[in-house]
């Protein structure tokens, strides 16, 4: 009677079987981590020209189930990753928009408080109407709005322009 022969399969090595044949269990080579096997490519290869999509492709149309399916998922992850970051520069140029916007209504605003009055120049500017009025008789409150009769007054007394 002959003995049998062992031929690897699936990448099993020889020894494998033989240690299976025996119910020897076998232990996850310690290099591969979580018993997977990385397959590398043989020297020499490459990949194809026409980039990811070709190899895709390629990868669609292999006879190996397994590979057709690492290459859906790929395929379903690149069209994530495409949307994403296409999202990701529609958001960056919002922003950039954005800032934009905000510089120049930053801007308008502040040229607004100086023709009507307010900030920290107008604030010095009616401490000074205040002084001068209580100085003249003119009765005004700490806070809140100068009478226009007290203000007209002032800017005749001062000769200065009043703003509004």
């Amino acid at each position: 009677m002959s003995t049998p022969t062992i031929t690897p399969v699936n990448g099993v090595t020889q020894a494998a079987l033989v240690r299976a044949a025996k119910g020897t269990p076998t232990a996850p080579d310690p290099s591969t981590p979580m018993g997977i096997r990385v397959v590398t490519a043989p020297t020499g290869s490459t990949a194809p020209a026409g980039g990811i999509e070709q190899l895709l492709a390629l990868a669609q149309d292999s006879e190996a189930g397994r590979t057709r399916q690492l290459a859906e998922r790929i395929g379903a992850l690149v069209t994530e990753l495409t949307g994403r970051l296409q999202a990701e520069q529609a958001a960056e140029a919002r922003r950039r928009e954005l800032a934009e916007k905000e510089a120049k209504l930053t801007a308008e605003l502040a040229e607004l408080r100086q023709r009507l009055g307010s900030g920290p120049e107008a604030a010095a500017h009616r401490a000074a109407i205040r002084q001068w009025a209580q100085a003249n008789g003119y009765a005004v409150r700490e806070r809140g709005r100068i009478p226009r009769n007290v203000v007209q007054a002032w800017a005749a007394a001062t000769g200065s322009e009043v703003t509004r």
